[in-house]
């Protein structure tokens, strides 16, 4: 793979393992509460979700100063800490006031903290999605200029047909997906669906999309969980790391045979423990608080370099490492 005339490298994603050089992350900015409709809530439980319910529309900086400055200076360090790695990170840009009242022109919240559901990359393509939730439509308007960017690096960039104000419509021409149901697996493309988000009309949609070269399989989840990467996640092809009660028809025969690392529904949900940034497949990055030990400790015995800081206070509300990034280029 060669450098651009820029001297950016080309954009390419080829599997989850790929040694991350560059990718999209989020930040704590634009962090403010949408309604709690039925998008919301799968994501929300417990302790968050009266914060949400109690909260709607207001900035966390607003409703909670405290927590949000712990929020922020978290979700800060993962970015620095990518970087000190050598990972170039983009960042959003502000959505604008009337970008917020998109699409029925009433203000829902957007939370651009996590940047995994707006969009993927696959190869060389980058494809902007029509999610099924209302906050992770608008989220594309904060990263529209840096998909835009990466034609000029090669890349493939085009749109999921959006389904318009419509939230729930299903049948054909009503597909939807959400950046945290999409696994590339190689040519190999697992899509998540827990009746949440995405739906196997984008399914189909994407592997239409993608042609013959790639095989885009359904995976059918527990309605618990919003996406596929809240119960799983691939450090090197080979291993999972996987809340096994969560696929309701068991795990897909591509991964079926692979050594696993379990974790249960209370680990996955609670605290996103399948929910972790694969640097390359060697080194995996994780929270550093204890509930995080078990798994931690499984990939060190597989000689996987764990690098750990502090998330807690951003896993908390239902989104970890893997839904704050999206990776532009995987080598």
């Amino acid at each position: 793979m060669h450098n651009t005339a820029s001297g950016q490298l080309p954009i390419g994603v080829s599997a989850e393992w790929g040694a991350l050089k560059e990718c999209v992350y989020g930040w704590a900015e634009q962090f403010i509460i949408p309604k709690f409709l039925a998008d919301s809530k799968a994501r929300a439980y417990g302790d968050f979700e009266r914060f949400w319910v109690a909260n709607q529309g207001r900035h966390v900086a607003e409703a909670d100063a405290d927590y949000f400055a712990a929020f922020k200076a978290q979700v800060d360090g993962a970015v620095d800490l990518l970087k000190s790695l050598g990972v170039v990170v983009q960042q959003p840009a502000m959505v604008s006031e009337a970008n917020l009242s998109f699409p029925r022109g009433e203000h829902h919240g957007c939370m651009t903290p996590w940047l995994r559901d707006p969009f993927v990359t696959i190869g060389n393509n980058v494809i902007e999605l029509a999610p099924r939730s209302l906050f992770h439509r608008r989220q594309r308007f904060s990263v529209r200029h840096i998909l835009a960017s990466t034609m000029e690096r090669g890349a493939r960039y085009f749109a999921q047909p959006d389904s318009g104000a419509d939230d729930s419509a299903e049948g054909p021409g009503w597909g939807y997906l959400e950046g945290g149901d999409i696994f590339v697996l190689g040519r190999k493309i697992l899509v998540g669906h827990s009746g949440n988000c995405s739906n196997p009309e984008g399914a189909r949609w994407l592997q239409h999309a993608l042609g013959g070269e790639y095989d885009v399989e359904m995976v059918r989840l527990d309605g618990l969980f919003p996406h596929l990467d809240c119960v799983l996640m691939t450090p090197r092809e080979g291993l999972v790391v996987v809340c096994e009660e969560a696929f309701v028809e068991g795990l897909p025969a591509h991964i079926r045979d692979w050594d696993r690392i379990v974790v249960g529904k209370e680990a996955a949900k609670r605290h996103l423990a399948c929910n972790n940034l694969v640097l390359d497949e060697r080194t995996v990055m994780m929270p550093s608080e204890e509930p995080h030990d078990f798994v931690a400790g499984e990939l060190k015995r597989r000689g996987i370099e764990v690098i750990r800081t502090p998330y807690e206070a951003v896993y908390r509300v239902g989104g970890s490492f893997r839904c704050a990034h999206q990776p532009l280029v995987r080598l």
